[in-house]
């Protein structure tokens, strides 16, 4: 596993095409760097000794803020001593939330948060500014060193070089049957992995909005048009040129989040899956492993169907399993052949850390029912696997909760469902728990109350959650009203010790975030509605 990580790392990091397969000249290492949404490793993972402690509303442990013009959602992408973000272009008026259309791509330094360049993106169709399920720019610039690609989710993606000289900027009207956000882009070799509709003409003219708070009719397979045209794929597209290389055979949902990883072969693959609600187009519902090694790119290794799916989640796996949630239960597929290895129900026989507010402690229940969800238990992207554990957050509790993959042991940790910071004291921190704060109402920069659904809960449940994190030992889970949990993964079970702190974004109630937390050389990076943060340890 350890040769499969680094051979990850200098892989998806590599300033090589993966067409010639030329491993001697995949000198590039991204290792010490976040280029990509899904970090250097491709699994939201990677070495190091975060800062575990820190508050913005005290200035704690901060190294620098950089207030935005717009609100965004990126994750922040880091290379070297820069970093790149996309904002939406700023809104003269509350009523233009509704339907906005271009980005903009920033370029920042990484030692002082100075903006030092940025280009404007294009969109071709509007969409709601700031949404708890997208926006147009949910997801995270790429870097390669060289290279900086910018990803407009409401039709464009461009390549510029590191001084914001446009290379190539590609244009498309993306098919809107759903707004979600969770297909983040990866750079395999030179190959950007990307999920749009193949059918460019015929998809635009399905379109969940006929004007801004409007919704159309025209959400169903245009007349004459075979369906599989007008379903999401995932695509190759050449990091150079902009050029679709492929597309895979099998479909991805908008829902959920492919992940690339490597097989027991040493082969390089993307597990992706398809359904989800709102009847998508792409079926039947199930789990697929799509390879991308080289004179493969895009050919089906297996495909499994998985009845009433909905694959809100990111598929993790490694060379033996792939994982993923259904219907209440957690389940493990073999990760060569698709076959259903394992099925484990988590709302019954846990282990539960209750909080027991007139204690203001914990009690430890053993062998109980846990209503951690409805249709599935956990909060929509909100899943990591880290060893032999799956960790979640819960769908409608605020449980952080963790099922081994091979014994199936279940564990939860009620968790303090917000983080009121004191401006003075981190002893006089407010932990509310079961119900976050009841005016959760975050302002954009230009003084707006942006966005809809997600702002006025605390961030669990149904929302497109940002992707945990894993710093060394360390789980950083943000939700969107800028409360960040700090787990310790190395405890034998998951207990109150696990949890090692509970930072915050900004003033509770008026923070807002759906971006993960980055991290490189000892420094984590998160992206609120309103600035760009660099958390680092004091020197002192």
């Amino acid at each position: 596993m350890r040769r499969s990580l680094v051979a990850l790392s200098v892989f998806l990091g590599a300033d090589a095409c993966l067409i010639a397969a030329d491993n001697e000249s995949m000198s590039v290492n991204a290792s010490a760097n976040w280029h990509q949404a899904a970090g250097p490793h491709a699994n939201w993972q990677t070495e190091g000794d975060p800062p575990v402690v820190w508050s913005v509303t005290r200035g704690e442990n901060i190294r620098w803020r950089t207030a935005m013009p717009e609100a965004g959602m990126s994750n922040v992408t880091v290379w070297d001593d820069r970093v790149f973000v996309t904002t939406h272009v700023p809104i003269e008026s509350s009523d233009e939330k509704e339907s906005v259309k271009d980005i903009v791509g920033f370029c920042l330094d990484a030692n002082t948060g100075k903006i030092l360049w940025q280009v404007t993106l294009p969109g071709q169709v509007g969409i709601s500014l700031a949404g708890g399920f997208t926006d147009g720019t949910v997801f995270a610039p790429i870097s390669d060193g060289d290279h900086v690609w910018f990803f407009n989710r409401c039709g464009s993606m461009g390549c510029y070089d590191v001084d914001g000289n446009e290379i190539w900027l590609r244009q498309w009207t993306p098919r809107f049957k759903h707004n979600n956000r969770q297909a983040e882009p990866f750079l395999v070799g030179d190959m950007i992995l990307y999920v749009e509709v193949a059918n460019k003409e015929a998809g635009s003219k399905i379109q969940k909005w006929a004007a801004p708070g409007r919704k159309s009719k025209r959400t169903h397979v245009p007349e004459g048009v075979n369906e599989k045209e007008v379903w999401t794929y995932l695509h190759g597209v050449h990091k150079r040129t902009g050029e679709i290389l492929w597309r895979e055979q099998v479909g991805t949902s908008v829902h959920n989040t492919p992940v690339v990883a490597v097989t027991a072969e040493g082969k390089f693959a993307v597990a992706h899956a398809r359904g989800g609600p709102h009847a998508p187009f792409e079926k039947p519902a199930g789990q697929s492993l799509t390879s991308l090694a080289f004179g493969e790119e895009g050919t089906t290794l297996w495909n499994t169907d998985l009845p009433r799916l909905d694959p809100s989640y990111a598929c993790h796996w490694n060379s033996k399993y792939v994982f993923g949630f259904q219907s209440g239960k957690h389940i493990v597929l073999d990760a060569i052949g698709g076959e259903v290895l394992r099925e484990q129900p988590l709302y019954e026989n846990a282990t539960l850390w209750k909080f027991q507010p007139a204690e203001r402690d914990w009690i430890k229940q053993t062998n109980v029912a846990v209503k951690a969800g409805k249709g599935h238990p956990n909060t929509n992207q909100a899943n990591i696997v880290v060893g032999d554990w799956h960790w979640f957050l819960s769908h409608n509790v605020h449980y952080l909760g963790r099922v081994n993959v091979e014994t199936g042991a279940v564990e939860y940790l009620e968790l303090p469902a917000q983080l009121m910071a004191s401006p003075s004291d981190r002893d006089q921190d407010v932990r509310l728990w079961g119900k976050g704060h009841p005016a959760n109402r975050p302002l954009n920069a230009s003084g707006f109350a942006v966005g809809d659904k997600g702002h006025n809960g605390t961030g669990w449940g149904h929302i497109s959650a940002a992707s945990p994190t894993r710093v060394g030992r360390y789980l950083i889970l943000p939700v969107v009203t800028g409360t960040v949990y700090v787990i310790d993964t190395s405890t034998p079970q998951l207990s109150p010790e696990s949890l090692v702190s509970v930072n915050d974004l900004g003033p509770g109630g008026q923070t807002w975030t759906l971006s993960s937390l980055t991290y490189s050389r000892g420094r984590l990076f998160a992206h609120t509605m309103t600035e760009i943060i660099c958390i680092e340890k004091s020197i002192e």
